[in-house]
């Protein structure tokens, strides 16, 4: 069961993602991205502006790395290694993938070209528009947090509220991106769908990397 729905989340965040990098492919900015930063601009008032400014930051890598090790460190204090070592794993993977993903597509940003920057240090180091990075970091960290309330909460209201704050998390990151001019529409959407699609192959190829890693080092220890 869980497995099964674990796939079916992979697949359609995949479709999701391939629609969303074949828009990218063959336009700056579709259609779709046009109308939704038009509805942006003559809807939000500058106040709104100011609270996607501080959910931006909210979502800035330097953020979602203290997060992302404070939930490792209480892991490896509840004695839950294998899942702090999968949240680690899950997290610097998909940072490598969000980088290999701008290079790939190299889709400039609707402002100005901004460089990669790592706790206030500019890295020469072009950052690209597709997929938005800040979404990425904090769809994977959220989406793992509500892959540890489906296996360790069993209340339900409990359940609810993890669900429920971490999905609010998640869209309010993703449409700061947007409002904010950093990224398009279609970038964040690729960043949600990516990163789900990230964090179901995490949780099923883990284990058999673990399981490679066991074996090769029983073969040296011979």
């Amino acid at each position: 069961m869980k497995n099964r729905f674990l796939l079916t989340a992979l697949v359609i965040s995949l479709i999701i993602f391939i629609i969303s990098s074949f828009y990218s492919v063959y336009r700056t900015d579709t259609l779709f991205d046009t109308l939704i930063i038009d509805w942006v601009n003559q809807t939000i008032s500058p106040a709104g502006i100011v609270f996607m400014e501080a959910i931006t930051f909210m979502g800035s890598g330097e953020i979602i790395l203290v997060l992302t090790f404070l939930v490792a460190v209480i892991l490896f204090l509840k004695k839950r290694i294998y899942m702090a070592l999968l949240l680690l794993f899950t997290t610097f993977g998909g940072m490598a993938l969000n980088l290999a993903l701008k290079l790939a597509f190299q889709r400039e940003r609707p402002g100005e070209m901004s460089y990669i920057e790592v706790f206030g240090y500019s890295i020469e180091l072009a950052s690209y528009s597709f997929p938005s990075g800040h979404t990425m970091r904090s769809v994977i960290l959220f989406a793992f947090l509500i892959y540890l309330g489906w296996l360790f909460i069993f209340s339900p209201l409990m359940k609810t509220f993890a669900y429920t704050g971490s999905i609010v998390m998640i869209i309010l990151v993703g449409a700061s991106r947007i409002i904010v001019g950093a990224h398009f529409p279609t970038d964040v959407i690729a960043a949600v769908s990516v990163s789900f699609v990230w964090v179901c192959f995490s949780v099923f190829i883990f284990p058999k990397l673990l399981s490679i890693s066991n074996y090769t080092k029983r073969l040296a220890d011979k």
